[in-house]
């Protein structure tokens, strides 16, 4: 609590002069009017009106930490026509797997170059969002063959190249491997369709990598598709290149960048993004300051 209080300062200074300047303004007003026997407070009666001020001052502060602690989940970070950017927290699992159909929507995940089905310790953590996304998606092997056959399918339908590696090249798994911020479409359920970003590159040891220049490829080139191929659906994403991929970013440079990429790619966006922070980390990444 006290974290996301420090994190959030700002924001609560603002719902802070806010509040006060509302109530602050509005006991000015009534004073014009009816003075202060209305509250039943003798003009001379000095200490009376300190105290009532303290007690006000006291309520406008913590007004302002409920609503900034509370209250502060979701921030509109940009809005023009048909085109508007959130940031919320949220649960982007709940998004991409709903239990009814819904409103059609895009889901990206990020994915490594070689767009690896098989979760293990070698290969795919199955923590990251890659592997939770593969434990959703597949229930079984038959599922796995079916997963595998669309992104191969997607990927050949826009002549995407690939090179093909060796196990001296790669221990484990698929041996394609397709250029940074490459991107396969995959049917989902109720209305969801999947982008599979390729975020990463595996080194030999399958440990994986992507420098911060690549990261902003990746976004952008994400975004290109997303204009060629999104048919103005809602895209969800969420603050990608922290942990595993390597990129160096923290988790609020992260979200920090994804905002940035975001704004600038507004010109591709016909419709609502949302960028989903999890809401684990509410102490660690605040969104109302962006």
């Amino acid at each position: 609590m006290i974290t996301r209080i420090k994190n959030n300062t700002k924001y609560i200074f603002t719902r802070f002069t806010f509040i006060a300047s509302m109530i602050f303004g509005l006991i000015s007003i009534m004073q014009m009017f009816v003075g202060w026997d209305i509250l039943g407070v003798k003009e001379e009666d000095t200490k009376c009106k300190i105290f009532i001020f303290v007690m006000l001052l006291a309520l406008c502060i913590i007004a302002a930490l409920i609503w900034g602690i509370f209250f502060s989940n979701k921030k509109k970070v940009f809005a023009a026509d048909e085109v508007e950017i959130v940031v919320k927290y949220g649960d982007l699992f709940k998004v991409a797997f709903p239990q009814t159909q819904k409103k059609e929507k895009i889901v990206v995940i990020a994915v490594n170059c070689c767009f690896d089905t098989v979760i293990s310790d070698d290969l795919v953590k199955s923590d990251s969002v890659h592997g939770q996304f593969l434990q959703k998606f597949i229930k079984n092997d038959s599922d796995r063959l079916q997963l595998d056959s669309e992104i191969e399918t997607s990927l050949q339908e826009f002549d995407i190249p690939y090179e093909t590696l060796s196990r001296s090249d790669k221990r484990y798994g698929k041996l394609k491997r397709y250029p940074l911020g490459s991107v396969a479409r995959i049917n989902g359920k109720n209305g969801i369709t999947f982008f599979l970003l390729a975020l990463t590159k595996f080194d030999i040891n399958c440990v994986a990598h992507c420098n911060k220049q690549e990261y902003v490829d990746c976004m952008l080139k994400l975004f290109e598709y997303y204009d060629a191929h999104g048919q103005g659906r809602d895209l969800y994403l969420y603050p990608m290149g922290t942990k595993m991929a390597r990129t160096g970013l923290s988790k609020k440079e992260a979200l920090d960048t994804t905002v940035t990429l975001t704004k600038i790619s507004k010109e591709y966006l016909k419709s609502k993004t949302t960028i989903i922070v999890d809401r684990r980390n509410k102490n660690e990444i605040p969104i109302m300051d962006l």
